[in-house]
């Protein structure tokens, strides 16, 4: 069996060396020649598995080494019979501690009190859950927006526009949907952004384009 595989997929001879051959390749030029033969394919995020690029190669298997799957045609995946897997919840720590971080360095720079400060977390997953809970046991203050879960759970969630008026600090853990009623593609566009309230602190540690970047620099700019 020959696997091909991301080059700076960690730990790669450990976990699949006793399944069949490693074929490491950078990430971002993996092409149908690179994958001709392969039958396991194993990603980061940086590399779009699509129709395109798998339809006609013997691969009947796709791990990412992510928690998102917005670079993986799923559909495709099903209609082809082509099996997956993604690592939900595998960087929940490090994201935790990056937010956490990023707090510490913000507040040092402005010289804030971070118990006093009021946290909007959307998206309560694997990662947001996890931070919630932390901020939480830190006595801070706390609000949480995840639509899905809201209606799962019928739990104590508050609407995106609660969050945007009411928070100083907004952390952003969804997935990136690019249609649909669940749609993240550029959550927080120019008019969102704009109702941020004065001064608050916006950390996106979920995907780039779930906010619209190219209006934040011409709100910051502003």
């Amino acid at each position: 069996m020959l696997i091909v595989a991301d080059e700076n997929i960690p730990l790669l001879d450990a976990f699949f060396e006793g399944f069949g051959e490693i074929r490491r390749v950078p990430g971002r030029s993996i092409d149908r020649a690179t994958i001709e033969q392969a039958d396991v394919l194993l990603v980061r995020s940086v590399t779009n598995v699509t129709r395109a690029l798998l339809e006609g190669t013997p691969v009947r298997f796709v791990g990412t080494c992510t928690i998102g799957t917005d670079h993986l045609d799923l559909d495709y995946f099903q209609r082809a019979g082509i099996q997956w897997s993604s690592a939900p919840g595998c960087n929940a720590r490090g994201v935790v501690d990056y937010v956490l971080g990023s707090l510490l360095t913000l507040a040092e720079i402005e010289g804030a009190d971070l118990a006093q400060r009021t946290y909007g977390v959307v998206g309560a997953g694997e990662v947001g859950g996890r931070l919630v809970k932390v901020l939480k046991a830190l006595g801070w203050n706390v609000l949480v927006c995840d639509p899905p879960r809201q209606i799962a759970e019928d739990g104590d969630y508050v609407s995106l526009e609660q969050i945007v008026e009411q928070c100083d600090v907004i952390s952003l853990h969804t997935p990136l949907n690019k249609s649909g009623n669940g749609s993240t593609w550029h959550l927080f566009d120019r008019e969102r952004l704009n109702q941020l309230k004065p001064g608050a602190w916006l950390i996106n540690a979920s995907r780039g384009p779930v906010v619209d970047n190219a209006a934040l620099k011409e709100v910051l700019l502003a």
